[in-house]
């Protein structure tokens, strides 16, 4: 959608603590991460450090390990308060989840930063998080066929950044101008053309010797409204105006495009359809000519580049000539050593797909053959053991036994049971991996009185066996771990597709791993489990502050 909000992060650090300074020179986030992952070894409780991380790991597009670090920073910052830092972590925690197009959870970090900003009397922060969720409900009106009541939100939000700017005389700014420019769109859309006509002139007047983009923006936007009125005479005046701009100056060829294209709309509606279409021809015309542009300059560096190949030729060929007998010669020689290699490399490719091949085939028949292992014994239990236990309890009720003997049995029988189920697990078989793990937890950590919460965003259709089986198995561990080792009370569980790989995250707020843990004999087998389809496991804990599992398998 046109309207949609460009969000721009802003951070000033230099306006915290001190800590931050010395990474600001660092221009290469990851550097900047591996020395700040350095001093957090020094320092696990300076919540800064966590939101520094975050930061970069935004700048990184790596959303997912921004939310991460930023909640740990804001975890800290409950106990030892520093409300700016805080406005801060949440302010790029919500930028991640809007980028994750999670917006939501976006507003909801968001409003909280908000208040806060408010209360620290934030300027910046205040403006420019009250335009960002207003521009979420503008959206979201927009969509919903321009709801009154979403409308009014927006407005609202809109009104406390622009009052703070104008208090502060800064209507002129890039994101003063970018505000009312908003404001003047959600008028726009509720019909009340002379309020959006009052604020797009006065974002042309502000931004005429200012801000070309802004400038060129609202004059498009303010004949289009002026079109939508009736009022085509000066509605032609400033798209005509916003025509001789985009020309007269270094704008990108979309941009003139679009100024042409509304061009045509704009005589359109004042019923001048032949001109229209010639605008809206020339528009295409322009697109087209750029397009040739850009293929005649391919097609130059092409012809100069062959030119040169044949230039280069030539001067071989008159080298050969000097010296014929050697250089045929050493032509033989060159080829028998090109043929022996490309024969040796193709040798060797072939070879490396054979035993990918194989691999991947005694990965398969492995994974099957285990599970077909542990159905076998989970039928054996389920139909044996189960049973016979069955059978001796009705012998034990007729020969009137100890009761307590009998609830033993009973709760034997119970554990056999759930053993064979996860050794057969029918629910991953019938429904998929998300309804598998969903089955786990409420068989394995709610009877413990955990809480847990899933998040998935899985696409329907299903993945491969073996990597359901895996990560099915992978997910069951992990909760008898948790279980048996954390003392956890609360579990978040996270499935995810991103680019080529599936992403399992379990984070519990338990008592965390010792380092004898992180290299037990069970973590080594679960990393073995996932290197089987290439894949990482890695774990991120804390004394007293958790583990988080997180697995990442290529599909």
């Amino acid at each position: 959608m046109r309207y949609t909000l460009l969000l721009i992060l802003f951070f000033s650090a230099s306006a915290y603590a001190q800590t931050s300074k010395q990474y600001d020179t660092i221009t290469d986030p990851a550097i900047a991460v591996q020395k700040l992952h350095f001093a957090i070894s020094k320092d696990v409780t300076n919540s800064e450090l966590y939101y520094l991380i975050g930061q970069r790991k935004f700048y990184l597009q790596e959303y997912d390990s921004c939310i991460f670090y930023s909640n740990k920073s804001i975890e800290l910052l409950t106990k030892f308060k520093n409300n700016k830092i805080l406005i801060q972590a949440l302010h790029i925690k919500g930028s991640a989840q809007y980028y994750l197009d999670d917006k939501i959870k976006a507003e909801t970090n968001w409003r909280q930063a908000l208040q806060l900003a408010m209360q620290e009397n934030e300027f910046e922060k205040i403006t420019k998080l009250a335009t960002n969720i207003g521009a979420i409900y503008l959206d979201r009106a927009y969509l919903k066929d321009r709801n009154s009541q979403l409308f009014n939100i927006a407005d609202s939000f809109f009104a406390i950044s622009y009052n703070k700017l104008k208090a502060k005389d800064s209507l002129g700014s890039a994101h003063g101008l970018l505000t009312q420019r908003l404001m003047a769109t959600s008028l726009q859309f509720q019909k009340k053309y002379d309020s959006a006509n009052y604020y797009y002139k006065k974002v042309i007047e502000l931004s005429k010797t200012k801000n070309p983009a802004a400038y060129l923006g609202a004059l498009t936007f303010y004949a289009e409204s002026l079109s939508e009125t009736g009022r085509h005479d000066e509605a032609i005046a400033y798209i005509k105006e916003a025509a001789n701009f985009a020309m007269d100056s270094n704008v990108a060829t979309k941009d003139k495009t679009h100024v042409m294209h509304l061009y045509g709309r704009v005589l359109n509606n004042s019923g001048n359809f032949q001109s229209a279409y010639k605008f809206n021809d020339s528009a295409y015309q322009l697109l087209a000519s750029d397009y040739q542009k850009i293929n005649a300059q391919a097609y130059a560096e092409s012809e100069s580049k062959f030119k040169n190949q044949i230039l280069q030729y030539q001067i071989e060929v008159e080298q050969q000539k000097k010296n014929q007998l050697y250089y045929l010669v050493a032509g033989l020689i060159i080829l028998a050593a090109f043929v022996f290699l490309w024969l040796q490399n193709r040798n060797h490719k072939r070879i490396a797909r054979e035993k990918s091949r194989q691999k991947q085939i005694s990965i398969d028949a492995f994974i099957e053959g285990e599970e077909k292992e542990k159905a076998r014994i989970g039928r054996e239990l389920h139909d044996g053991i189960a049973q016979e236990i069955v059978g001796v309890k009705l012998a034990m009720h007729q020969q009137h036994a100890d009761p307590k003997l009998i609830d033993e049995l009973t709760r034997i029988s119970l554990d056999i049971r759930n053993i064979s189920h996860e050794l057969m697990p029918l629910t991953l078989k019938e429904y998929g991996l998300k309804l598998a793990i969903e089955d786990i937890c409420q068989k394995i950590l709610a009877p413990s009185g955990i809480q847990y919460e899933i998040h998935s965003s899985l696409p329907d259709e299903r993945m491969a066996n073996k990597i359901e089986i895996t990560l099915y198995r992978i997910f069951q561990e992990l909760a008898h771990n948790i279980i048996k080792h954390s003392h956890a009370t609360e579990v978040l569980v996270q499935l995810r597709k991103m680019n080529n790989h599936i992403l399992l995250v379990v984070e519990d707020n338990g008592k965390g791993m010792t380092e004898e843990k992180k290299n037990g004999i069970g973590i080594r087998n679960l990393t073995s489990r996932v290197q089987l389809l290439d894949g990482n496991l890695q774990y991120d804990s804390s004394d007293n502050e958790g583990t988080t599992a997180i697995v990442r398998v290529p599909v």
